[in-house]
């Protein structure tokens, strides 16, 4: 669906897409995209889902307790905590292959994110990503059961107190991508979940109000969200909207792995300058991301090469009624890196 008009001399497009997205009653949204002078959107823009559009330990914390009852049956104390910490590997089959090399393996020093990607994901990062071998089978086995398990836990959630999801939210980013919606920015999810469960999570948690697709897991066999992000340029452009390479914008909690990816997708041989926005909690995380980027040089090359920005979540200003005030004065909690 398109719609033309000529507005001081500025020739503006707005088209419409459907989203991929059920809603929780079974319909699909329309989405706005607006055209800018050059033929393009003013960007397109890729979220992060856990740790950015809404804090899901409560599930995860669950899940993988079950997870892991079941298969070594008995229980382990540590074990939510020690699964968090490697949230930002990229994606959830470098997750499952240090969950198993520690609790299956022994290789208990991996619970230090750091020392498992020295020791593990340097060397081993195609066989664990890419299909055809038994590294990536096992972690393949821990992630499918995983998802049948999260998304019962996230239905029965729903059903007993929905309103847990609505406190999920970390709501000066949703924020910011019901502002890029009102733009006409067209919006993708890139998540570190299997597809069943981010289809449970996008309907509960109102995500196909707001993106076009989420990729999963399963795009991401053979790499990071690297290789997720010109499948959905692709997509987008199947439905007849031309991207701009140089206007893409990525918000995600991880530097590596989300900013990352930015960093590292290149279309053809170009390397793509990319927006990124980092979301931070506070203040103090904040001063931990300054300090990890001095003393590692591949978070350095990520920010010499993207126009990256700290997101301060709890920075934002809230006005009387509790909603996020992200426009106007962003100085206090939009810090460049």
């Amino acid at each position: 669906m398109e719609d033309t008009t000529n507005t001081n001399n500025i020739h503006t497009t707005f088209m419409k897409v459907i989203s991929e997205l059920p809603c929780i009653d079974g319909s699909y949204k329309e989405m706005p995209i607006t055209i800018t002078e050059d033929g393009t959107p003013a960007a397109v823009a890729f979220f992060d889902i856990d740790k950015t559009l809404a804090e899901l330990k409560s599930i995860h914390g669950r899940a993988i307790r079950t997870l892991f009852r079941e298969l070594f049956d008995k229980d382990f104390p540590d074990i939510e905590e020690v699964y968090f910490k490697g949230f930002r590997l990229g994606n959830s089959f470098r997750e499952f292959d240090r969950m198993n090399g520690i609790y299956n393996l022994g290789f208990r020093e991996w619970i230090d994110p750091e020392v498992y990607v020295k020791e593990r994901l340097n060397y081993s990062k195609k066989e664990i990503d890419s299909e055809g071998n038994n590294i990536h089978s096992s972690a393949k086995t821990y992630l499918d059961r995983y998802v049948v398990i999260a998304s019962r836990i996230a239905d029965e959630l729903y059903q007993n107190t929905p309103e847990e999801f609505e406190t999920s939210k970390i709501k000066p980013v949703f924020a910011l991508a019901k502002f890029y919606k009102s733009m006409g920015i067209p919006m993708f999810g890139m998540t570190a979940n299997g597809r069943d469960f981010v289809e449970t999570l996008s309907k509960y948690l109102g995500l196909s109000e707001l993106f076009i697709g989420i990729a999963t897991d399963e795009d991401m066999v053979g790499g990071g969200k690297e290789i997720i992000i010109p499948k959905l340029i692709k997509k987008l452009e199947d439905k007849g909207i031309k991207v701009s390479k140089e206007k893409l914008v990525i918000v995600g909690d991880s530097l590596s792995g989300d900013i990352g990816s930015g960093y590292r997708y290149r279309d053809g041989e170009k390397e793509i300058f990319i927006k990124g926005i980092l979301v931070l909690k506070d203040n103090n995380e904040l001063e931990e991301i300054k300090k990890h980027i001095e003393r590692d040089s591949e978070l350095r090359r990520i920010i010499k090469n993207t126009d990256t920005e700290a997101f301060v979540v709890d920075n934002v200003k809230m006005d009387s009624k509790g909603d996020p005030l992200i426009l106007g004065d962003k100085t206090n909690f939009l810090i460049k890196l």
